[in-house]
Protein backbone atom coordinates (compact mmCIF):
# COMPACT_ATOMS: atom_id res chain seq x y z
CA UNK A 1 0.00 0.00 0.00
CA UNK A 2 1.31 3.27 -0.95
CA UNK A 3 0.19 6.94 0.42
CA UNK A 4 1.17 10.50 -0.57
CA UNK A 5 0.87 13.32 1.90
CA UNK A 6 0.49 16.74 0.13
CA UNK A 7 1.44 19.41 2.84
CA UNK A 8 2.55 23.19 2.41
CA UNK A 9 5.81 25.31 3.94
CA UNK A 10 3.10 27.94 5.00
CA UNK A 11 4.02 27.90 8.95
CA UNK A 12 5.39 24.81 10.17
CA UNK A 13 2.10 23.14 11.41
CA UNK A 14 1.10 21.36 7.95
CA UNK A 15 4.58 20.08 7.38
CA UNK A 16 4.88 18.46 11.31
CA UNK A 17 1.28 17.07 10.94
CA UNK A 18 1.96 15.42 7.62
CA UNK A 19 5.31 14.38 9.36
CA UNK A 20 3.38 13.14 11.83
CA UNK A 21 0.88 11.27 9.34
CA UNK A 22 4.21 9.69 7.63
CA UNK A 23 5.21 8.49 10.80
CA UNK A 24 1.86 6.60 11.69
CA UNK A 25 1.22 5.05 8.36
CA UNK A 26 4.78 4.05 7.80
CA UNK A 27 4.59 2.13 11.46
CA UNK A 28 1.23 0.54 9.86
CA UNK A 29 3.45 -0.89 6.99
CA UNK A 30 2.62 1.51 4.31
CA UNK A 31 5.15 3.18 1.55
CA UNK A 32 4.97 7.31 2.49
CA UNK A 33 6.05 10.17 0.76
CA UNK A 34 5.26 13.92 1.92
CA UNK A 35 5.30 16.22 -0.88
CA UNK A 36 4.72 20.27 -1.37
CA UNK A 37 1.69 20.43 -3.06
CA UNK A 38 2.12 24.49 -4.65
CA UNK A 39 5.33 23.02 -6.03
CA UNK A 40 3.35 21.38 -8.62
CA UNK A 41 2.42 24.86 -9.82
CA UNK A 42 6.54 26.04 -10.16
CA UNK A 43 8.89 26.04 -7.81
CA UNK A 44 8.73 30.27 -7.73
CA UNK A 45 5.13 29.48 -6.38
CA UNK A 46 6.08 27.48 -3.81
CA UNK A 47 9.01 30.24 -2.63
CA UNK A 48 6.32 32.91 -3.01
CA UNK A 49 3.42 31.22 -0.79
CA UNK A 50 5.75 30.10 2.09
CA UNK A 51 8.04 33.32 2.24
CA UNK A 52 5.26 35.55 1.54
CA UNK A 53 2.97 33.96 4.22
CA UNK A 54 6.27 34.30 6.61
CA UNK A 55 6.71 37.73 6.17
CA UNK A 56 3.20 38.85 6.31
CA UNK A 57 3.18 37.28 9.59
CA UNK A 58 6.00 38.06 11.01
CA UNK A 59 6.32 42.01 9.82
CA UNK A 60 2.15 42.63 9.32
CA UNK A 61 -0.23 40.31 11.01
CA UNK A 62 -3.43 42.62 10.68
CA UNK A 63 -2.87 42.20 6.77
CA UNK A 64 -3.24 38.39 7.61
CA UNK A 65 -6.08 39.21 9.52
CA UNK A 66 -8.04 41.46 6.38
CA UNK A 67 -7.42 38.45 4.52
CA UNK A 68 -8.81 35.98 6.66
CA UNK A 69 -11.74 38.25 7.18
CA UNK A 70 -12.04 38.67 3.21
CA UNK A 71 -11.87 34.85 2.92
CA UNK A 72 -14.91 34.29 5.61
CA UNK A 73 -17.12 37.33 3.73
CA UNK A 74 -16.66 35.14 0.27
CA UNK A 75 -16.88 31.56 1.28
CA UNK A 76 -19.60 29.80 0.49
CA UNK A 77 -20.66 25.80 -0.23
CA UNK A 78 -22.42 26.75 -3.60
CA UNK A 79 -19.52 28.18 -6.05
CA UNK A 80 -15.73 27.06 -5.72
CA UNK A 81 -13.73 29.96 -4.47
CA UNK A 82 -10.70 31.59 -6.43
CA UNK A 83 -8.23 29.56 -4.31
CA UNK A 84 -9.96 26.61 -5.24
CA UNK A 85 -9.56 27.81 -8.99
CA UNK A 86 -6.03 29.08 -8.64
CA UNK A 87 -4.85 24.90 -7.51
CA UNK A 88 -7.07 23.50 -9.81
CA UNK A 89 -4.47 24.93 -12.48
CA UNK A 90 -1.71 22.89 -11.18
CA UNK A 91 -3.00 19.98 -10.12
CA UNK A 92 -2.91 17.69 -13.73
CA UNK A 93 1.10 17.51 -12.82
CA UNK A 94 0.18 16.28 -9.62
CA UNK A 95 -1.96 13.78 -11.40
CA UNK A 96 1.51 12.85 -13.35
CA UNK A 97 2.70 12.07 -9.82
CA UNK A 98 0.18 10.08 -8.22
CA UNK A 99 -0.32 7.44 -10.99
CA UNK A 100 3.64 7.22 -11.65
CA UNK A 101 3.79 6.78 -8.00
CA UNK A 102 0.72 4.31 -7.42
CA UNK A 103 -0.62 6.08 -4.61
CA UNK A 104 -3.78 4.24 -2.86
CA UNK A 105 -4.52 6.70 -0.73
CA UNK A 106 -3.89 10.68 -0.34
CA UNK A 107 -3.98 12.57 2.42
CA UNK A 108 -3.93 16.92 2.59
CA UNK A 109 -2.83 18.87 5.21
CA UNK A 110 -3.44 22.21 3.63
CA UNK A 111 -6.42 23.66 1.67
CA UNK A 112 -4.65 23.74 -1.52
CA UNK A 113 -3.29 20.21 -2.01
CA UNK A 114 -6.96 19.35 -0.90
CA UNK A 115 -8.29 21.59 -3.68
CA UNK A 116 -6.28 19.96 -5.83
CA UNK A 117 -6.90 16.76 -4.93
CA UNK A 118 -10.93 17.20 -4.80
CA UNK A 119 -10.55 18.72 -8.72
CA UNK A 120 -8.88 15.49 -10.09
CA UNK A 121 -11.68 13.47 -8.53
CA UNK A 122 -13.62 15.56 -10.16
CA UNK A 123 -12.69 14.69 -13.21
CA UNK A 124 -11.99 11.04 -12.60
CA UNK A 125 -7.88 11.42 -12.80
CA UNK A 126 -7.86 9.67 -9.03
CA UNK A 127 -9.92 7.24 -8.12
CA UNK A 128 -7.87 6.10 -4.88
CA UNK A 129 -8.71 7.07 -1.14
CA UNK A 130 -8.69 10.93 -0.13
CA UNK A 131 -8.68 11.92 3.31
CA UNK A 132 -8.36 15.89 4.65
CA UNK A 133 -6.78 16.89 8.19
CA UNK A 134 -8.01 19.66 10.16
CA UNK A 135 -5.11 21.69 11.58
CA UNK A 136 -6.71 24.63 13.46
CA UNK A 137 -9.84 24.61 16.36
CA UNK A 138 -12.10 26.28 13.36
CA UNK A 139 -13.46 25.52 10.18
CA UNK A 140 -11.43 27.72 7.67
CA UNK A 141 -12.47 29.32 4.96
CA UNK A 142 -12.90 27.62 1.48
CA UNK A 143 -12.57 24.33 3.08
CA UNK A 144 -16.08 23.47 1.89
CA UNK A 145 -14.31 23.20 -1.66
CA UNK A 146 -13.43 20.29 -0.45
CA UNK A 147 -14.56 16.51 -0.77
CA UNK A 148 -12.83 13.76 0.70
CA UNK A 149 -13.81 10.51 1.89
CA UNK A 150 -12.98 11.61 5.23
CA UNK A 151 -12.57 14.69 6.97
CA UNK A 152 -10.20 14.38 9.99
CA UNK A 153 -11.78 16.94 12.60
CA UNK A 154 -9.67 18.65 14.94
CA UNK A 155 -12.03 18.08 17.80
CA UNK A 156 -15.97 16.84 18.26
CA UNK A 157 -16.86 20.05 19.45
CA UNK A 158 -16.00 21.62 15.37
CA UNK A 159 -18.74 18.77 13.59
CA UNK A 160 -21.50 21.07 14.33
CA UNK A 161 -19.82 23.82 12.33
CA UNK A 162 -18.44 21.27 9.79
CA UNK A 163 -22.29 20.30 9.20
CA UNK A 164 -23.36 23.83 9.01
CA UNK A 165 -21.48 24.28 5.95
CA UNK A 166 -22.51 21.87 4.12
CA UNK A 167 -20.07 19.05 4.77
CA UNK A 168 -21.71 15.41 4.43
CA UNK A 169 -22.42 13.82 8.02
CA UNK A 170 -20.83 10.59 6.87
CA UNK A 171 -17.37 11.85 6.02
CA UNK A 172 -16.65 13.66 9.44
CA UNK A 173 -14.55 12.11 11.70
CA UNK A 174 -13.06 13.86 14.89
CA UNK A 175 -9.91 12.46 15.30
CA UNK A 176 -8.29 15.18 16.65
CA UNK A 177 -4.85 16.95 15.20
CA UNK A 178 -2.41 14.70 14.66
CA UNK A 179 1.33 15.11 16.28
CA UNK A 180 4.37 12.73 15.98
CA UNK A 181 4.24 9.91 18.10
CA UNK A 182 7.52 11.04 19.90
CA UNK A 183 5.33 14.11 21.48
CA UNK A 184 3.98 11.85 24.97
CA UNK A 185 1.82 12.91 27.78
CA UNK A 186 4.81 14.31 30.55
CA UNK A 187 4.53 12.16 33.29
CA UNK A 188 7.24 13.53 35.24
CA UNK A 189 7.83 17.31 35.31
CA UNK A 190 11.35 17.09 37.90
CA UNK A 191 12.61 15.06 35.28
CA UNK A 192 12.02 16.74 32.50
CA UNK A 193 13.63 19.52 34.04
CA UNK A 194 16.52 17.91 34.81
CA UNK A 195 16.43 16.23 31.35
CA UNK A 196 17.22 20.05 29.85
CA UNK A 197 20.02 20.59 32.88
CA UNK A 198 17.61 22.71 35.00
CA UNK A 199 16.98 22.41 38.94
CA UNK A 200 13.06 20.82 39.27
CA UNK A 201 12.65 23.52 41.88
CA UNK A 202 13.05 26.14 39.07
CA UNK A 203 10.06 27.88 38.34
CA UNK A 204 10.01 27.81 34.13
CA UNK A 205 8.00 29.63 31.49
CA UNK A 206 8.60 29.09 28.30
CA UNK A 207 7.81 31.74 25.31
CA UNK A 208 7.31 30.45 21.77
CA UNK A 209 6.30 32.40 18.77
CA UNK A 210 5.55 29.29 16.81
CA UNK A 211 7.89 28.42 13.80
CA UNK A 212 8.14 32.04 12.26
CA UNK A 213 8.96 33.79 16.02
CA UNK A 214 5.46 35.74 15.59
CA UNK A 215 4.89 38.61 17.66
CA UNK A 216 6.71 41.47 19.37
CA UNK A 217 8.53 39.13 21.46
CA UNK A 218 11.59 41.07 22.94
CA UNK A 219 8.36 43.55 23.94
CA UNK A 220 6.53 40.21 25.83
CA UNK A 221 9.85 39.35 27.27
CA UNK A 222 10.21 42.63 28.72
CA UNK A 223 6.48 42.86 30.75
CA UNK A 224 6.91 39.67 31.86
CA UNK A 225 10.55 40.02 33.86
CA UNK A 226 9.71 41.81 36.40
CA UNK A 227 6.66 39.89 37.30
CA UNK A 228 8.44 36.76 37.64
CA UNK A 229 10.08 35.10 40.86
CA UNK A 230 13.48 35.99 41.17
CA UNK A 231 14.55 32.34 41.16
CA UNK A 232 12.81 31.70 37.69
CA UNK A 233 13.61 31.14 34.07
CA UNK A 234 12.28 32.26 30.84
CA UNK A 235 13.33 30.49 27.77
CA UNK A 236 12.78 32.37 24.79
CA UNK A 237 12.23 30.87 20.95
CA UNK A 238 12.48 32.88 18.08
CA UNK A 239 11.98 30.52 15.51
CA UNK A 240 13.03 32.13 12.46
CA UNK A 241 13.18 35.39 13.57
CA UNK A 242 16.19 36.09 14.09
CA UNK A 243 15.40 39.71 14.47
CA UNK A 244 13.65 39.45 17.66
CA UNK A 245 16.18 37.19 18.88
CA UNK A 246 19.12 39.31 18.30
CA UNK A 247 17.19 42.49 19.88
CA UNK A 248 15.75 40.18 22.87
CA UNK A 249 19.52 39.31 23.39
CA UNK A 250 20.65 42.88 22.92
CA UNK A 251 17.85 44.68 25.42
CA UNK A 252 17.58 41.86 27.91
CA UNK A 253 20.11 39.07 27.75
CA UNK A 254 21.42 40.93 31.02
CA UNK A 255 19.21 39.02 33.07
CA UNK A 256 20.16 35.62 34.20
CA UNK A 257 16.84 34.87 34.26
CA UNK A 258 16.36 35.20 30.71
CA UNK A 259 17.22 31.96 27.81
CA UNK A 260 16.85 32.62 24.16
CA UNK A 261 17.15 30.56 21.69
CA UNK A 262 16.74 30.63 17.81
CA UNK A 263 14.82 27.54 15.70
CA UNK A 264 14.01 24.33 17.98
CA UNK A 265 12.71 21.29 16.42
CA UNK A 266 11.05 19.18 17.73
CA UNK A 267 10.12 21.41 21.37
CA UNK A 268 8.87 18.37 22.76
CA UNK A 269 11.56 18.52 25.84
CA UNK A 270 11.53 22.57 26.37
CA UNK A 271 7.58 21.77 26.62
CA UNK A 272 7.68 19.16 29.18
CA UNK A 273 10.07 21.42 31.37
CA UNK A 274 7.57 24.00 31.46
CA UNK A 275 5.13 25.18 34.10
CA UNK A 276 3.63 27.46 31.67
CA UNK A 277 3.36 27.77 27.81
CA UNK A 278 3.23 31.35 26.41
CA UNK A 279 2.47 30.89 22.69
CA UNK A 280 0.31 31.89 20.33
CA UNK A 281 -2.39 29.40 19.06
CA UNK A 282 -0.86 28.07 16.22
CA UNK A 283 -3.02 24.71 16.05
CA UNK A 284 0.35 22.08 16.24
CA UNK A 285 2.17 23.68 18.64
CA UNK A 286 -0.64 24.35 20.96
CA UNK A 287 -2.01 20.38 20.39
CA UNK A 288 2.04 19.42 20.79
CA UNK A 289 1.38 21.40 24.19
CA UNK A 290 -1.82 19.47 25.21
CA UNK A 291 -0.72 16.14 24.23
CA UNK A 292 2.17 16.64 26.14
CA UNK A 293 0.41 18.19 29.32
CA UNK A 294 1.76 21.53 29.53
CA UNK A 295 -0.14 24.65 31.35
CA UNK A 296 -0.37 27.75 28.65
CA UNK A 297 -1.60 31.02 28.11
CA UNK A 298 -2.46 32.46 24.58
CA UNK A 299 -0.87 35.73 23.79
CA UNK A 300 -0.99 37.70 20.19
CA UNK A 301 -2.95 34.56 17.82
CA UNK A 302 -2.80 35.82 14.39
CA UNK A 303 -6.29 37.34 13.52
CA UNK A 304 -8.47 34.34 11.75
CA UNK A 305 -7.86 30.74 12.66
CA UNK A 306 -5.85 31.41 15.68
CA UNK A 307 -8.27 33.91 17.58
CA UNK A 308 -10.97 31.04 16.90
CA UNK A 309 -8.56 28.39 18.58
CA UNK A 310 -7.51 30.94 21.08
CA UNK A 311 -11.28 31.59 21.81
CA UNK A 312 -11.99 27.54 22.03
CA UNK A 313 -9.18 26.95 24.26
CA UNK A 314 -10.32 29.65 26.81
CA UNK A 315 -13.90 28.49 26.19
CA UNK A 316 -12.76 24.48 27.36
CA UNK A 317 -10.23 25.11 30.08
CA UNK A 318 -7.21 23.93 28.15
CA UNK A 319 -5.57 27.42 28.28
CA UNK A 320 -5.76 30.91 29.03
CA UNK A 321 -6.31 33.86 26.60
CA UNK A 322 -4.32 36.98 27.26
CA UNK A 323 -5.96 39.50 24.94
CA UNK A 324 -3.56 42.71 26.62
CA UNK A 325 0.04 42.37 27.78
CA UNK A 326 -1.25 43.12 30.93
CA UNK A 327 -3.37 40.16 31.22
CA UNK A 328 -0.62 38.63 30.28
CA UNK A 329 1.43 39.21 33.01
CA UNK A 330 -1.60 38.57 35.58
CA UNK A 331 -2.81 35.43 34.02
CA UNK A 332 0.90 33.91 33.60
CA UNK A 333 1.21 35.09 37.64
CA UNK A 334 -1.35 33.38 38.26
CA UNK A 335 -0.55 30.26 36.31
CA UNK A 336 2.62 30.09 37.56
CA UNK A 337 1.72 30.37 41.25
CA UNK A 338 -0.99 28.10 41.32
CA UNK A 339 0.12 24.41 41.02
CA UNK A 340 -3.91 23.46 41.41
CA UNK A 341 -4.97 25.44 38.51
CA UNK A 342 -2.17 24.15 36.47
CA UNK A 343 -3.19 20.45 37.47
CA UNK A 344 -6.72 21.50 36.47
CA UNK A 345 -5.65 22.66 33.02
CA UNK A 346 -3.15 19.64 32.35
CA UNK A 347 -6.14 17.03 33.59
CA UNK A 348 -8.75 19.51 31.04
CA UNK A 349 -6.01 18.76 28.14
CA UNK A 350 -5.39 14.96 29.06
CA UNK A 351 -9.32 14.72 28.72
CA UNK A 352 -10.39 16.43 25.21
CA UNK A 353 -6.35 15.60 23.32
CA UNK A 354 -5.79 11.98 22.47
CA UNK A 355 -2.45 11.13 22.25
CA UNK A 356 -2.74 8.65 19.58
CA UNK A 357 -4.82 10.71 17.19
CA UNK A 358 -1.80 10.17 14.36
CA UNK A 359 -1.90 5.98 15.12
CA UNK A 360 -5.67 6.03 15.32
CA UNK A 361 -6.04 8.16 11.92
CA UNK A 362 -3.23 6.28 10.34
CA UNK A 363 -5.24 2.47 11.31
CA UNK A 364 -8.25 3.91 9.91
CA UNK A 365 -6.90 5.23 6.65
CA UNK A 366 -5.31 1.80 6.21
CA UNK A 367 -8.57 0.26 7.01
CA UNK A 368 -10.63 1.94 4.15
CA UNK A 369 -7.98 2.11 1.67
CA UNK A 370 -7.86 -1.58 1.82
CA UNK A 371 -11.63 -1.70 1.32
CA UNK A 372 -11.40 0.59 -1.16
CA UNK A 373 -8.68 -1.38 -2.91
CA UNK A 374 -10.92 -4.19 -3.17
CA UNK A 375 -14.13 -2.99 -4.80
Amino acid sequence: MRALIFSTHTGGGHDAAAEAIRQALEAHGVQTQVMDCVAFGGAWLSRVMSGGDVKLVQHYPEGFGKIYRFSQAISTPRIKSPVYLMNSAYAFRMAKKIADYGADMIICTHLFGGQSVTHLRKHGQYKGYFAMVMTDYTFIPFLEDIRPDVLCVSHRAMLRECREKGLPEGILMPFGIPVSMDCRPCTDRAAAKRKIGMDPQTPHVLLVGGSMGAGNLPRIVSRLLPSLPDNARLTLVCGSNATAKAQAEELLGSDKRLHVLGRVTPLYDLMAAADVLITKSGGLTTTEAMTIGTPMVIVHPIHGCETANAAFFERTGLALYARSLDELTEKTARLLGSQTARERMIATQHQEIDPDCSMHLAAYLVEKTRLRMLD
